[in-house]
């Protein structure tokens, strides 16, 4: 897995009830040292999508951005692929 994808889903674990917009994620996502790019919007909105068609994301209704959150599914999910990455 690469290791952004690994940052992006490491942050929404972080905070699983938490509501998202693409901006706020990619603002959020940490960067382990100064070398590491922090992953850019586009980035951070391909994937932020892949999870949404997965179902591992919902979307909130009725917000002017999209806005999503992790569902169940998805928590257990990205906590399997951190889990076995490492």
């Amino acid at each position: 897995m690469a290791g952004k994808r690994r940052r992006i889903y490491a942050t929404l674990l972080a905070d699983p009830t938490r509501t998202w917009t693409v901006r706020e994620l990619a603002a959020t996502v940490d960067t382990p040292s100064e070398d590491t790019i922090r992953p850019s919007e586009g980035t951070v909105r391909d994937t932020f999508n892949v999870l949404l068609a997965d179902g591992h994301l919902r979307q909130v209704p009725h917000r002017r951005s999209l806005t999503a959150m992790l569902t169940d599914r998805g928590r257990q999910a990205l906590a399997n692929l951190l889990s076995s990455a490492t």
